[in-house]
């Protein structure tokens, strides 16, 4: 297949950092009694900021959707320090290198924020193996839409049909295909339903398998 660029989703996909919000997202549904279940998470999971605390007002009020996120990220850091660090996804240095050795481009699409994004990557060692970053704040609409994606193939100069995305969120994947862009799923903490996998164009176990594809059919 034609490729020129490989578009790497970052929670969840770079970092694994799923697992930890899910911890920090199950800490505050238990003291302000939200209910939330792994199930649940997939409704709030992948796109900005704004997006999940509409969600989230709709349930308790904008006032306090407000104070859940503030009080989410700090649990969210916690369990980060007590861990030793935010730790990298299985296979993600190899597949970065690679990329680098097949003369790709390579960008972070995250909805995340740009301080946020941009520490946590130095701080895991990757950052250097990435062209571009795009974020949320450069774009109009967050995932579903596919605004981040395409903002990403620009950066480059890249065409949507030369790239690929990565991604384990049914909003990445799902924005991954309006922008007409093929996309690698590899499952985190939320497996995807049987419907929803018509929207990979490939699923792989982890990274390390995404490599082995590349150097066999690239």
């Amino acid at each position: 297949m034609e490729l020129k660029l490989v578009i790497f989703d970052m929670d969840g996909v770079i970092l694994d950092s799923e697992r930890v919000a899910n911890l920090a997202w199950f800490q505050v549904s238990e003291k302000y009694n939200l209910g939330l279940t792994l199930e649940k998470l997939r409704d709030i999971k992948g796109g900005t900021t704004a997006r999940t605390e509409g969600i989230l007002a709709k349930l308790v009020g904008e006032e306090i959707a407000k104070k859940i996120l503030v009080e989410k990220k700090e649990k969210q850091l916690e369990i980060i320090k007590s861990e030793g660090g935010i730790k990298l996804k299985k296979g993600v240095v190899e597949l970065l290198k690679y990329i680098k050795e097949k003369g790709l481009k390579c960008v972070v699409a995250t909805s995340t924020s740009r301080e946020s994004a941009e520490r946590q990557l130095k701080e895991t060692g990757v950052y250097k193996y990435f062209d571009t970053l795009t974020f949320g704040d450069e774009i109009e609409n967050g995932k579903p839409a596919p605004d981040i994606f395409l903002k990403a193939c620009e950066k480059v100069k890249v065409s949507p049909e030369e790239a690929i995305v990565i991604e384990d969120s049914v909003l990445g994947a799902t924005a991954a295909n309006r922008a007409m862009i093929r996309c690698f799923v590899v499952e985190d903490t939320i497996k995807f339903t049987e419907e929803e996998n018509k929207l990979a164009y490939k699923k792989f176990e982890n990274l390390l398998k995404v490599k082995e594809y590349l150097e066999k059919y690239n």
